[in-house]
């Protein structure tokens, strides 16, 4: 009788266990992971004076879309991201805060973002620097 109840006791605890694991498919960081093709940049909040120092700081809004263009929110435990721009590098690192809103540390500095738009296919979300320069990102997969 003890055996019979220590076999049912086993298997409860294995159906259990299988049930209750389920894959995270809703959280912010669930839908981010993976590699997205970055499509454009929109630009806003440099100054002209920034501009004409640094010709990399620029407004506007820049058109990519080729296969080098990308960004890729890595599955590890360092929560790195990549992004290439026209086949520029750059290896930052994210963190989610609340449910739609992350920070990523890039070499342009600390990015606070707000996701405007997040399905399986598109991803749109406006990154803020120093409080003043946005920057609104068109991701697709």
């Amino acid at each position: 009788m003890k055996r019979q109840i220590a076999l049912l006791s086993l298997l409860l605890i294995v159906t259990s266990t299988i049930i209750s694991c389920k894959k995270d498919t809703t959280s912010l960081k669930a839908q981010m992971m993976g590699r997205w093709q970055l499509n454009r940049i929109v630009t806003t909040g440099y100054t002209a004076d920034e501009t004409l120092k640094d010709p990399t700081k620029i407004n506007g809004d820049v058109t990519y879309g080729k296969t080098s263009d990308y960004v890729d929110y890595k599955s590890n435990n360092d929560d790195q991201v990549e992004i290439s721009l026209s086949g520029n590098r750059t290896i930052g690192t994210y963190q989610i805060i609340y449910s739609d809103q992350f920070t990523m540390e890039l070499n342009d500095g600390n990015n606070f973002c707000m996701v405007n738009s997040l399905t399986g296919s598109q991803f749109q979300f406006t990154a803020t620097i120093n409080n003043r320069i946005k920057k609104v990102y068109y991701l697709s997969r």
